[in-house]
């Protein structure tokens, strides 16, 4: 279960393949969040990596290690739970309004995805792998679709 206070688990023992629950807006909502995970990762391993293989981590950061992380420090009984019987440190580990878990799953996910890819070809190093002398300068971006997107994104918070 996940009521605080209750014995520690590492990954929960309720409601695995959505058994038990009965409110499918929160699993949308907590779907939300481990999408935006995994989207952080996307940014990193844009023109490195091949759809399969994207589609693949995808799989495995959203449906197995995302909800790991989630239950540590977001349920009750988790080990990293301010709400856990014995929290670690004495006070657990908080969370403000989800950021450092959906946040911090994304980014050292990303950061592991971009020591195994390595640069990018054709910017730093040549598409034999030789290190070019000065990178490669890149298109400048629309800063029109730049300020839409950034229009969107504030109104969308607001």
């Amino acid at each position: 279960g996940s009521e605080p206070g209750g014995k520690t688990t590492f990954i929960g023992n309720t409601n695995f393949f959505l058994m038990g629950v009965e409110d499918y807006t929160f699993w949308l909502f907590q779907f939300a969040f481990a999408a935006t995970s995994t989207t952080i990762v996307a940014g990193t391993l844009a023109e490195r990596c091949q759809m399969a293989a994207y589609f693949c981590y995808s799989i495995i950061l959203s449906g197995f290690v995302y909800p790991v992380i989630v239950h540590a420090v977001w349920s009750g009984t988790g080990f990293l739970s301010p709400h856990n019987a014995n929290p670690l440190f004495g006070v657990g580990v908080i969370d403000f309004a989800g950021s450092g878990v959906v946040h911090a799953t994304g980014g050292i996910t990303a950061i592991i995805a971009a020591k195994i890819l390595g640069a990018r070809r054709g910017r730093f190093f040549d598409e034999a792998g030789n290190k070019l002398e000065t990178p490669k300068t890149f298109k400048a971006h629309s800063i029109a679709l730049q300020t839409l997107g950034s229009f969107i994104l504030w109104f969308g918070w607001y």
